[in-house]
């Protein structure tokens, strides 16, 4: 049975969750494993439980638990929830498994399994337990907000009437907090460390592909584009993660200082360079006029840098990108346009969001972290201004950025 279960669950690991918003296929895989009639998730507060996932399973909506039952559920340390669990739910089959979703030290739910006819073995019970563990982990970044927001919900409806309720979310979420703080820090330094000596091989490879050291053969010239070309989406993938890292930390401040928009877009199309050589990109640049104003350079130019990243990923070969930027009655105004495959208006508000990709776009075979749009618009919007789509399917896209006068010079 534990050699069975050991091929079944790397089945866990190859789910995506955020495709699948009734998690069809994780009770599967875990029906492969422990034979089950129905199967539920569900969420807990410290008044009530309400079902999310079910397979086979009556709908229960906000089931009122007591005060007493509350404990229980949110002491990790009593492992005796089956019975209380059964009474509430009113089982009456002869199998039943329960497990608590912890996530981060924190109970977020309840995972419960039934089979109508006989009752789970031993060995059954602590394959259980290990597969809840894993189905807490599959389940957190997809879910954990909306347990937070369903615990303030109760709160803000007045449905927590005692003060020990209360204590119970205030000292989960602390833990979480606390653990997301972490987390952050260590991105953080492990990818300012890793910045350093990134920097060096792209910067020695600039040097080698400018021949400072004499001619390169063809098979040596490609070699060294293809380590620049490397470095550089590299470099790129690790100042998103320290950068989204910054934002959820709240740490992000503007340094301000006077930016020269047309030398700071010539600044990025050079370290695109390599992207653009390799696909045979034109840059048409439409700017008539010296456009100067007070903003924080770097994240400015990482808003450019991400944007017009995403443009060379998804323009067909020998096309054109073209850069546009002017002074209006009220704003700055910066547009990036590539002529590539589009995108659906139903996705327009979503590519924003963290970790969000088009399935449309995974022909591209390019890698991602999901992240550039999100620090984009972050960053814009520190700088008081918004930024926007304008695309169809198969017509290319527009980026709009509006940063307002009153930063200018």
């Amino acid at each position: 049975m534990y050699k069975n279960a050991i091929e079944k669950i790397n089945k866990f690991y190859e789910l995506d969750l955020s495709k699948n918003s009734h998690a069809d296929e994780m009770f599967d895989v875990l029906n492969e494993i422990l034979k089950f009639d129905s199967a539920a998730i569900f969420y807990l507060s410290p008044n009530n439980l309400s079902l999310e996932y079910g397979k086979n399973f009556e709908i229960f909506e906000n089931i009122q638990i007591s005060q007493e039952l509350s404990k229980i559920l949110y002491d990790i340390e009593n492992e005796n929830i089956i019975e209380p669990i059964k009474q509430l739910l009113k089982i009456k089959s002869p199998g039943l498994l329960c497990s608590r979703l912890i996530v981060k030290g924190a109970v977020v739910g309840i995972l419960v399994i039934e089979r109508n006819e006989s009752e789970f073995s031993l060995d059954e019970k602590v394959i259980f337990k290990t597969c809840s563990k894993i189905i807490a982990q599959l389940i957190k970044d997809l879910e954990i907000s909306n347990v937070l927001k369903m615990q303030f919900k109760a709160m803000e409806e007045g449905i927590l009437e005692s003060h020990q309720a209360y204590e119970n979310i205030k000292a989960q979420n602390k833990k979480i907090k606390e653990n997301k703080k972490l987390q952050n820090q260590f991105l953080a330094n492990v990818t300012h460390d890793l910045r350093t000596p990134l920097n060096s091989i792209i910067g020695f490879s600039d040097t080698l592909a400018g021949k400072f050291f004499g001619d390169l053969t063809q098979k040596q010239q490609e070699y060294v584009d293809d380590i620049r070309i490397s470095g550089i989406r590299l470099l790129g993938m690790i100042n998103e993660i320290l950068d989204i890292a910054k934002i959820e930390s709240h740490t992000l401040k503007l340094n301000y200082s006077t930016v020269n928009l047309n030398l700071l877009i010539d600044e990025v199309c050079n370290i695109l360079k390599p992207l653009l050589e390799k696909k045979e990109l034109t840059i048409n640049k439409q700017i008539n006029t010296e456009i100067i104003f007070n903003a924080d350079y770097i994240k400015l130019q990482q808003v450019i840098f991400n944007i017009l990243s995403n443009a060379i990923k998804f323009s067909p070969n020998k096309s054109e990108i073209k850069i546009e930027a002017f002074k209006d009655i009220k704003n700055i105004i910066i547009k990036i346009q590539d002529f590539g495959i589009g995108i659906d208006k139903k996705y327009h508000k979503k590519i924003f969001n963290k970790f969000f990709q088009v399935e449309e776009n995974q022909i591209n075979t390019e890698t991602s972290t999901g992240l550039g749009l999100t620090i984009a618009k972050e960053f814009v919007k520190l700088h008081q201004g918004k930024i926007e789509v304008i695309s169809e399917t198969n017509k290319g896209t527009i980026f709009k950025i509006s940063i307002p006068h009153k930063l200018a010079c």
